[in-house]
């Protein structure tokens, strides 16, 4: 068991609240008070599934990367919200935060396709420049491998080489103009609108999908709470899309 008020810290040490996005709601989407926890449930979204499964699996806490709440509310009505507090389940948040603290998402992005050493642009872009070519149909192998994609969506895909490349987990697509302006030559992000694709220029795009961009967010939190007194466990999550 441990004080929740210290894995709270331990994940504001590693992505301070005060680094969030005006817009975002990163911090406490339910605090009820309760001063200690023995089970957290680590996901991307916190979902009617997320939250059965906490209960399931007797979780009292649960870390997400999304908040569930954006906007000011006047009333709480979602039944699953109101499940997890008749369930004394506390839910927090840690989202641009984390997308853009070091070691955080889309740097974490970036390792799991083989980049490290990156540097960072417009503050959530890692990106990474080589003094050689690189194989463009080899990163595209890769990552189906890592990611376990049949398939994925490319704008601009006659590419062969490449000697730079980006990375921006979630919704990244706003940045391509700026990407296109200092040379980038392959962004991988998500969430990419048809006229965004259409307004690529040169630049190569890699569009995984916002969940899949994200999906190894839960291994960032237990890295950051290897040490403490708790136990963590992964939720069972999937694309909000399927394919039939």
């Amino acid at each position: 068991m441990e004080k929740v008020n210290k894995i709270i810290k331990k994940i504001e040490e590693f992505a301070p609240i005060s680094t969030c996005q005006k817009w975002d709601n990163s911090g406490w989407q339910i605090n009820l008070g309760i001063e200690n926890t023995s089970k957290i449930l680590l996901a991307l979204d916190v979902t009617p599934s997320a939250v059965d499964e906490a209960i399931k699996k007797k979780c009292d806490l649960i870390l997400s990367h999304h908040p569930v709440f954006f906007n000011s509310i006047k009333s709480i009505e979602a039944p699953y919200i109101i499940k997890a507090i008749k369930n004394n389940i506390q839910i927090y948040s840690a989202h641009t935060n984390l997308d853009i603290a070091q070691g955080g998402v889309s740097e974490y992005l970036a390792e799991k396709c083989g980049f490290t050493e990156l540097d960072t642009a417009f503050e959530f872009i890692k990106y990474k420049q080589f003094d050689k070519e690189k194989n463009f149909s080899k990163l595209i192998s890769k990552i189906k491998t890592v990611f376990g994609l049949p398939s994925v969506r490319v704008v601009n895909s006659k590419r062969k080489t490449y000697k730079s490349i980006a990375f921006c987990s979630g919704s990244g697509a706003e940045f391509i103009p700026e990407l296109e302006k200092i040379g980038i030559d392959v962004f991988i992000t998500g969430d990419l609108k048809h006229h965004q694709a259409l307004s690529a220029n040169n630049i190569t795009i890699i569009d995984l999908g916002h969940f899949h961009s994200e999906r190894f967010v839960s291994e960032i939190f237990q890295n950051i709470l290897k040490n403490e007194d708790v136990e963590v466990i992964p939720a069972t999550e999937k694309p909000a899309w399927e394919l039939i």
